[in-house]
This record gives C-alpha cells, structure tokens and sequence, in this order.
C-alpha cells in the first residue's frame, strides 16, 4: 500500500473505524459462526490441518467495475480449536493486469502431497499449483510451470489439449507415487451427461494425463442440469465420498458415496446436504490429526451487503463419521462445547394435540440447546424458535412422520421486507424418515442463523433475521397427538468472532 497524506490516512482509519462500529452494533452478525472481518467473499479453499493448526482459505471479492472480473484473493486463517482464528498473509499471490491485481478462483489441497501443495484455477490462465515450504504455511510459491494446464484463450474455460474436460475447480491427491486431480465440473464425452468431472494424474505436478471421466451420474439421483463443482475425493470408511457444490438448478451441497475401482468412482448412494433456501454451498473438508474428517461451507446472506458492511459465514465445523451400511453420520465438531456457559435443565414434559408450549427457560438469540422429541400420537409437531411475543416473529420447524419430511417455515422469521432468498421461497423441505424413533436434536441457535442436528442424520441449516429485540422465544407443539419431550438442556454461547 503506498504511504498516503496524514489526512488522507486519518480519513482511511476513522473510515475503518466506522465500518468496524456498524459491524460491532449490527445485532444479526452471528456471534460463534466464523465471518470474516468485513466485505464480500465466497468459497472455501484449501483446507489442511498442518503443524497443530487447522487452515482454510476464502475468496475475497471486491468489484473491479462495470463488465470487469471481481478482484478475489485468497485469504488465509488458521485456528488450534476451530473456534478462534488467526490471520496470515494472503495465500496465493500472482499478480494478473487490472485495476486491482490478482484473480483465483476455487481449489484445494492437494491431500497427502510431501509439503503443503495447494492446485487451483486462474481465470485468463488455467490450472495452478503452488506449494509452501514453511511450518506456518504463510509462504505459497507458484510453480514456475504454471500455468500446468493451460486455457486456450482468456475467455474460454476450456483447452484444446483435453476437449472433454471444463478447466474449472480442480482438487487432488496422492496415491504411491502419482497426483490426481479432479478437474472441472462437467464432461464432456456422450453417456456423462449431468454432473461429472475428469480426472488427470500427474507424475511430478507440472505435466498431466488425461484419464477420462471420473464418474457416471444417474437421473434417479441428480438432474441433468447439475455439475460437479468444488470437489473433495476422500477415504471414508470402507468406502470412498465425493463432496461437492451444484450451481444448478440452485447452489447446493451434496455427496456420493461409493467404490473407487481402476481409477473410477463408482456411486452407490447419494446424500444432499443442503435444499433450496438453506444457501449452504462450496463445501471443503480435511482430515485432522484424530483421524476426523471435518467439514466447513459458506452460508449466503439474504441481506444486501453493501448496507451491512459485510457477508456470508461459515457453518459450524461438522464432523462426518461413516454410517451403518456406509451412510453418513454428522455431529457438531466436539470443541464447539468449549463455547457453552451458564447451562440450564428443564424438567421433561408433555404436550397435547392442540399445544402450542413456550419454555420460558430456553430464551435466547445465541444458544446451543438439546431434547428429544418421542411421538406418542403425533404426527405433526416441531419446534419455534426466534419467536416474539406477540406472534409476529417465529421460525417453525415442523416434522411431519406421514409424509416423512421437515418444512423449515420462515415466512415470519423476520419483519423486514428487504431479504432475498432463492426464487423468494420462504420454506425448505428437507425429506427424512425417522422411523418412528426419537428426534434427537441438538440446536444451535447464533442471531441470524440457525443449524439443528437431527440424530447424526441430517443438518437443517436456516438464515434467518429476526428484527424486534424480544425474539427469543423458543416454543413446542403438537397438532394432532401427543408429544413427549425429554432430556432439555441449555447453554448461552460465547463470542468467538471479535467483532
């Protein structure tokens, strides 16, 4: 940054400093949610946990001006106990022309490298590698090969080296003494319609070979509109997951899990981790030194951020386990309970058909709270929280075990009239079939976002912007039958972000 003026650096820091007071005042920042000190940004990159620290990059975006690429840079922190995060220096430096420097765009950790190796893609230029060499992983040196696989022109995102291949998103691993990466989103070769991507091996990083589609996607599972972006190829149990981003027909999280054979993946069962309206997307995982397998994602905003000042967060750090019949299983990553205080026990009740119950004892806008809900009847019932008073604010999750699903409804989750969800839709349907047994949750509760763990099975993720300050409200009804609701506990959570 070039040395400015006296008072055109005194006008900069009480600009800094007033944003920084229209941060710390807003009272929809999430609180224990990760979110970056201010701005714009999107996907998560890079994951790897190095030296005893837990390491991820973001996309910072910042506008270039009418019909230019975003400027996005790629920011880098670290933390011991995914709660509390430090900032390094920017990982990825390569300056391109323009009116604020370099462009990346998503990329991962090449898993299982000798050092740290980071592959990415650059608009203009194609696919990157860079590689870092310093405990602290402050210091990413580009290949002096890069780009390793070039684009044919500046506009396009494809090479005329390997036509069936979109040169986009790649990620990557080691097995014995070659690299794989996945790259693009889609392939382009007859029979591999929907989402897709290809796969290259590499023998020392710099020259690739093109080895064909990586997978076979089926129309009981995904549409033909959607793609394979910002995957993540990982051992999980006896078996092998894809982890990926679908931009289409709306930007959501998803997996496969299944055989990986002779170089190919086979999917035997595939999972949706987010629905239209959650707005979870750009998932990225690693593997930590206990052998977890520890999952992040970016959680959109329905606010506009240039009034805010700020945008997008993460989730809470997942732990993804291997299932019976090798399903998945996810819980709240266990340092979360570091951030509880001031816990609170609720005697076990029941509610009625009709009952509309509040727990006075389970108030609050930034709270981590677990029961269990036991059907004795009831088919309909659920859960309100962010609830005023007066009815005008609530957000309901209802289960309902006839047609096996969840309806997060958050049509009155706020009175302001400025948000803007996907296609204006203001319910997610989430399908999930208990069972009959027990509703085990465990919900977190954060101002503006809300995350709900239903028996290690599913994840309800719910932006949501409750404006009265008495919304804190939590509630339980049954509508046609019974409920028993046991097990009630409750904690405040503590500040992790700083501001």
């Amino acid at each position: 940054m070039p040395k400015l003026p006296a008072c055109q650096y005194d006008d900069l820091l009480m600009a800094i400093y007033e944003l920084r007071e229209k941060m710390v005042t807003d009272r929809q920042r999430p609180r224990y949610h990760f979110v970056p000190p201010e701005g714009r940004w999107n996907d998560l990159n890079g994951m790897i946990y190095w030296n005893g620290r837990y390491h991820v990059g973001y996309l910072q975006k910042i506008r270039n001006g009418p019909n230019e690429r975003d400027f996005s840079s790629q920011q880098h922190i670290s933390s011991r106990d995914l709660l509390h995060w430090k900032y390094h220096t920017a990982s990825l430096r390569e300056p391109l022309p323009g009116m604020k420097g370099d462009y990346f765009n998503s990329g991962g950790i090449i898993h299982g490298a000798d050092v740290p190796t980071i592959i990415t893609n650059m608009p203009r230029r194609g696919i990157c590698v860079y590689q870092c060499f310093d405990d602290e992983l402050d210091h990413w040196v580009p290949l002096p090969e890069n780009p390793v696989i070039p684009l044919d022109s500046e506009t396009s995102k494809t090479t005329s080296l390997f036509p069936e291949s979109v040169i986009f998103d790649p990620s990557g691993w080691r097995e014995g003494d070659t690299y794989y990466a996945l790259i693009g989103n889609k392939n382009f070769r007859p029979g591999y319609e929907g989402d897709s991507t290809s796969l290259f091996a590499s023998k020392n990083l710099r020259e690739w070979e093109y080895i064909g589609p990586f997978y076979k996607s089926e129309r009981r599972w995904t549409e033909e509109v959607e793609d394979c972006a910002c995957s993540d190829f990982f051992p999980f149990g006896d078996k092998h997951m894809l982890l990926m981003h679908t931009h289409k027909p709306y930007a959501k999280c998803q997996y496969y899990i299944g055989r990986y054979e002779d170089r190919k993946f086979i999917p035997e069962r595939n999972g949706q981790l987010s629905r239209l309206s959650a707005m979870v997307f750009g998932p990225e995982s690693l593997l930590d030194d206990r052998g977890r397998r520890i999952f992040l994602a970016t959680i959109r905003d329905a606010r506009d951020w240039e009034e805010t000042g700020w945008t997008n967060i993460f989730t809470l750090p997942w732990q993804f386990s291997p299932g019976p019949d090798n399903g998945l299983k996810i819980d709240p990553a266990e340092e979360l309970t570091r951030l509880r205080y001031g816990g609170v026990g609720v005697d076990d009740f029941r509610a009625r058909a009709g009952d509309e119950l509040t727990i006075d004892e389970l108030a609050s806008n930034c709270m981590e709270a677990k029961m269990t809900l036991i059907q004795e009847g009831a088919t309909v019932f659920g859960i309100k929280l962010l609830c005023s008073p007066d009815g005008r604010e609530e957000t309901t999750v209802i289960y309902n075990s006839r047609a096996r699903e969840f309806i997060v409804d958050f049509d009155k989750s706020s009175t302001d009239t400025t948000l803007r969800y996907p296609q204006n839709i203001r319910r997610q349907i989430i399908p999930y079939d208990s069972g009959g047994n027990p509703l085990c949750l465990d919900i977190f509760v954060d101002r503006s976002v809300i995350e709900i763990f239903v028996n290690s099975d599913v994840v309800l993720v719910q932006r949501v912007y409750p404006l009265l300050r008495d919304s804190t409200l939590m509630k339980v009804f049954a509508q046609d039958g019974a409920l028993r609701v046991i097990n009630i506990e409750l904690w405040e959570m503590d500040a992790s972000n700083p501001w």
